[in-house]
């Protein structure tokens, strides 16, 4: 793999054939390994926000949402999000090829 010129353990011209995961860490940004705070926390921002229109839907329009439907709406709305998460957690733990 050829890295720009400042990466890679060669001297000047930058022309070295495989680069460190470090270098090839920093000329990306973060790994996806390391986010995995990022992702719990998007997980509960977003079941948060789905039980928020659940109640919101309950309480402000009962008639057209009565409560049955809004805790049979969360809970499937929380198993969709819920294998969403467990995906994205699965693929973020696979080890790659290269590293």
């Amino acid at each position: 793999m050829t890295l720009p010129k400042g990466y890679g353990g060669g001297g000047g011209g930058g022309r070295t054939s495989a680069g460190s995961s470090d270098d090839i860490e920093r000329m990306i940004g973060r790994r996806v390994e390391k986010m995995t705070p990022v992702y719990i926390i998007g997980f509960i921002l977003c079941w948060v926000a789905t039980a928020g229109g659940v109640y919101v839907g309950v309480t402000v329009y009962p008639w057209a949402y009565p409560l049955p439907s809004g805790l049979y709406a969360l809970s499937v709305l929380t198993v969709i999000e819920g294998l969403g998460f467990f995906f994205i957690m699965k693929i973020t733990r696979e080890k790659l090829g290269y590293a």
